[in-house]
């Protein structure tokens, strides 16, 4: 029965606007509840986003690393933008610092300058070595590839390869620098190739043994142009060869070591861009292509050509490919140096 007054159809419009009334309530506040649900919900920001990227050098500040990183972290900032921080990290040959890299979060937000020394060299030099140099890594590409120049002291009566090679002779035990795995192998094979008798001292990285070097507590070195090709031009070393197939546009007085009756002897070095190994594939194809467009611009190859260096960026499949091939060649280029592990 209906109350007083009231109809059976007023009853049930006012249930059906009470009804509906709630129902307008319910879907606002549903509504109201999406829209504050939605930004959580959105993409993320682009990498890098707001948080800092670190790029670890396993060697000192002023080595050919740790320009090329500086070069790169500029780069990115321009293109990418976010913040990139270099992070140099020396000690055993680079091995320290790319250890740490290994082991880091792989989120894209730590990365290693990798190089020929640390991830073709060295893991054949000692007899442990900490890590995997392909499969602890994403290795996102290769950004330069690296001659070395033959220097010798000024003082040192040698003019050419065959005159440091009579001068050893007759002096046993000439002393030469090395401060990375690549620089070692490179004049242990020279000094093997050219049949002298020659003693290598260690440093932590090239800048110090240059100092050295101009300093005559050592005889020779290969040194990376980026450190030595400055020193050369004020006189206080002498190149005597470079490694590279052909003479540099640079110092085209600069002979090859092939033009200097050392064969085939053109050892590659390479510096490259990795990440630890699990680091998203999206991060590193964005960072190659980034990488990759580096190469076409003629101010960034300039400025890497002025110190020596060529910029040989590779795509990414490209480079994990050349990384395991450059750890072959190299591993066959130490046994038939005779050199030990460690």
């Amino acid at each position: 029965m209906s109350r007083p007054g009231h109809t059976n159809s007023q009853d049930a419009a006012g249930r059906g606007g009470y009804e509906a009334t709630g129902m307008n309530m319910k879907l606002t506040c549903w509504l109201a509840g999406l829209a504050l649900a939605l930004p959580l919900a959105g993409p993320a920001l682009a990498f890098p986003g707001d948080k800092p990227v670190r790029i670890v050098v396993p060697f000192t500040a002023g080595s050919a690393s740790d320009t090329v990183a500086r070069v790169v972290a500029d780069e990115l900032r321009k293109t990418m933008g976010g913040t990139y921080v270099v992070d140099n990290k020396p000690g055993a040959s680079g091995q320290i610092g790319s250890e740490q890299v290994a082991r880091s979060p792989a989120d894209g937000h730590t990365l290693l300058l990798t190089t020929s020394a640390t991830h073709s060299a060295r893991p054949w030099l000692v007899k442990t070595y900490p890590f995997d140099p392909v499969k602890d890594f994403v290795h996102i590409a290769r950004v330069i590839s690296v001659p070395f120049l033959l220097v010798v002291n000024p003082d040192l009566p040698v003019r050419n390869v065959q005159e440091l090679i009579e001068h050893a002779r007759k002096n046993p035990g000439l002393a030469y620098g090395y401060g990375s795995a690549t620089s070692q192998v490179a004049a242990a094979t020279f000094a093997s190739l050219a049949k002298v008798d020659t003693l290598g001292v260690p440093y932590k990285s090239q800048p110090p043994a240059v100092v050295d070097l101009m300093e005559g507590r050592i005889q020779f070195m290969m040194a990376d142009p980026s450190i030595a090709a400055e020193q050369v031009k004020a006189g206080k070393l002498r190149a005597i060869a470079t490694t590279a197939r052909t003479r540099s546009p640079q110092m085209p007085d600069v002979p090859t070591l092939a033009e200097s009756g050392m064969g085939e002897f053109d050892p590659e070095v390479w510096l490259g861009i990795g990440a630890p190994a699990g680091t998203p594939t999206d991060i590193a194809e964005t960072l190659n292509a980034e990488i990759l467009k580096m190469g076409g611009r003629d101010a960034v190859r300039q400025r890497f050509a002025q110190v020596g260096l060529d910029l040989t960026p590779n795509t990414l499949a490209d480079h994990a490919a050349y990384v395991r091939a450059q750890l072959a060649a190299w591993g066959k280029r130490i046994k038939a140096a005779g050199i030990q592990p460690e």
